[in-house]
């Protein structure tokens, strides 16, 4: 009996449950759940395509024409050499803002099109016909102060790459080494020396830490500049014309100063490499903008850049010294080969300057 009044307790409370929904669901509407809900998920965030949703992302990308003076001095065992150049470097650029959060993004890359000038070194002066000068940055930042539409002025940190190396010039030096075999004439006692050369290279890797600010006139003239510190930049890479007193024109002539030479005229001590910077310095970089925005989306700008490093670096070389050939016999010839024997040498505290500036011209689209 007891069985049987729970069996009908539970089929009494099942056929019941449908009369309870529908009654649940009178205030629901025709279309059921769909109808009860006032807005959709996309709408929580802001995410609608309706006329209240918000864009809170703003991006600017362009290109940019800088025509820059620079001065580059760098001091080793071989003198001091002191370069001047005209570049002109063409650049891309884009900017990210998220205006919720006040946040922005930015980088560059750029990278010269022609170079020309002149360098001065401890004897040899000459011009510069050609080069390398690149770079490309990242900063990321946030406007402290702002009005929530890219206005405003904050801090940002940030990292650039520097290639500074317009064409001052190569010397040869010599790839003997320890041991090596040295061609020489038996009859007359000259060596003819194995040689290489290389370009001036170098790279800076610079922190940035620094402040910027944006001010939007009347949407059709804006105002823009940032100043970095770099309190930190790393600086390495080759200098190519850092033995500037020798001429190899001809390996088996006579020496030139300050090499030191015999009776045959034979190169008794040369360079056997290229010569290495490494380093650290320090500097600022500062630039600044002026817009007009002929429509909503365009912008031309026209405004300056100037970039500066110092610091100290150790340069590094290795150098061959090769003994004449020996005539060991009552006869003329020369029996004896050449000993080649290579040594290493650092040179510490050696300073260095790089300095560039110029004006900027910009065209850029906002999306």
């Amino acid at each position: 009996m007891f069985r049987l009044a729970t069996s009908l307790t539970v089929l009494l409370a099942a056929l019941g449950t449908p009369a309870l929904g529908a009654d649940y669901g009178d205030n629901w509407g025709e279309t059921g759940f769909r109808e009860s809900m006032g807005y959709e998920p996309r709408d929580w965030s802001d995410l609608g395509d309706g006329a209240d949703a918000v864009d809170t992302i703003s991006i600017e990308a362009g290109i940019r024409y800088w025509y820059s003076l620079g001065s580059q001095s760098i001091e080793s065992s071989g003198g001091t050499t002191i370069a001047n150049s005209t570049a002109h470097t063409g650049e891309l650029h884009l900017r990210v803002e998220d205006k919720a959060s006040s946040t922005f993004g930015q980088g560059i890359a750029g990278y010269s099109m022609a170079i020309s000038g002149d360098y001065t070194g401890p004897v040899i002066s000459s011009s510069i016909e050609d080069g390398a000068i690149g770079y490309a940055g990242a900063d990321f930042g946030w406007n402290a102060f702002s009005d929530g539409n890219g206005n405003g002025f904050g801090g940002f940190l940030g990292y650039m790459y520097w290639n500074e190396s317009p064409d001052t010039g190569r010397n040869n030096f010599s790839t003997l080494s320890t041991g090596d075999t040295v061609t020489y004439s038996d009859v007359t006692g000259h060596t003819f020396l194995p040689g290489d050369s290389a370009p001036n290279h170098v790279d800076i890797n610079a922190l940035r830490l620094g402040l910027q600010g944006k001010a939007t006139f009347s949407n059709f003239l804006d105002f823009r500049a940032e100043v970095a510190a770099v309190p930190y930049a790393k600086v390495y890479g080759v200098m190519g014309i850092d033995d500037p007193n020798f001429s190899t024109a001809v390996y088996a002539g006579a020496a030139q100063p300050p090499y030191s030479g015999v009776a045959n005229g034979n190169i008794m001590d040369m360079r056997s490499s290229e010569t290495s910077i490494d380093g650290w310095g320090y500097g600022a970089m500062a630039e600044a903008f002026v817009g007009i925005h002929p429509t909503e989306n365009l912008t031309f700008r026209l405004g300056g850049r100037a970039w500066y490093v110092q610091g100290t670096a150790d340069t590094t070389f290795d150098a061959v010294h090769i003994t004449d050939p020996q005539d060991a016999d009552a006869d003329p010839d020369y029996e004896v080969a050449p000993i080649v024997t290579e040594s290493s040498y650092i040179q510490t505290n050696n300073p260095f300057s790089f300095l560039r500036y110029g004006i900027l011209a910009e065209l850029t689209y906002a999306f």
